[in-house]
């Protein structure tokens, strides 16, 4: 188990026992930005998970992010001194130098936080910027009373949704990258022996019973379509890509951006 230590008013460590135990598995979502997220944990959430004091919310919806959580995160990427767009770069030398980054950290406000999760057990956290810190956080969180969700999506829709928010990159480009976070997330999972379920983001809207059935044996939860219908409030059983409206639209911000795309870069061509 990854040891909680609390720094008393000297400055030692000291190991923090008095942290409540429960039975239910706190829940990590590992996933890049546009997959659905949201929805998947606001689903999770009504299982009775703690997702924060303060979420992040958008203008049309809460995106269910522990606000602290953010804040830690952008403080570690920051001090590892990683100044690119994870959002769109996916870079191996970052993600070396955030891990080994730890060594030098200042691990007081992760080990409280941390502290202050556990005291809501069950939480689940959710952050687009985990691929790149979670082996950072993997020498302060319990791992072993943790189960770990693989997010992904159509890549197409993906790329839609990137690009209406004028992130501009080719298809080709976008799917690389995501191809990339799955495989950094799964290699992480599997050299730390550590459970994991995969999920589409498709499958839960277009087959929901059968994966949030997947799910409550994951996580010996209760979960039920009804939970669904209250967090996702287009059609089920449909496939939910976009419409021919905005697809259109992607495709002509693309072309009217095309000399501006990401993967122009010399970087981003090594790095992919």
């Amino acid at each position: 188990m990854a040891q909680l230590d609390k720094l008393d008013s000297n400055g030692s460590n000291e190991p923090d026992i008095s942290v409540p135990k429960t039975v239910e598995p706190n829940v990590i979502i590992l996933t890049s930005g546009l997959s659905g997220s949201s929805v998947l944990t606001a689903l999770i959430c009504r299982a009775g998970y703690w997702s924060g004091d303060r979420t992040h919310k958008k203008p049309h919806y809460d995106t269910f992010e522990n606000e602290r959580l953010i804040e830690l995160d952008c403080r570690i990427i920051a001090e590892a001194g990683y100044r690119g767009n994870y959002l769109l770069e996916f870079s191996p030398e970052a993600i070396a130098e955030i891990e080994a980054s730890y060594a030098k950290a200042e691990h007081r406000p992760y080990c409280e936080f941390v502290e202050q999760c556990e005291w809501h057990r069950p939480w689940i956290w959710k952050d687009p910027r985990l691929w790149l810190t979670i082996r950072f956080w993997k020498n302060v969180i319990p791992l072993e009373s943790c189960r770990f969700i693989l997010l992904s999506r159509d890549s197409m829709q993906t790329w839609v949704s990137q690009t209406l928010r004028r992130q501009i990159t080719s298809y080709r480009y976008s799917r690389k990258y995501e191809c990339c976070i799955q495989d950094s997330v799964l290699r992480f999972l599997e050299e730390n022996s550590l459970p994991y379920l995969h999920l589409r983001y498709e499958d839960l809207v277009m087959s929901p019973e059968p994966t949030i059935q997947s799910l409550n044996g994951f996580l010996g939860s209760r979960l039920k379509l009804e939970d669904l219908k209250e967090v996702y409030h287009k059609p089920l059983y449909k496939n939910p890509r976009s419409s021919l409206v905005k697809h259109l639209q992607a495709v002509a911000i693309y072309l009217k951006n095309y000399s501006q795309r990401l993967d122009l870069t010399p970087d981003n061509k090594r790095a992919m």
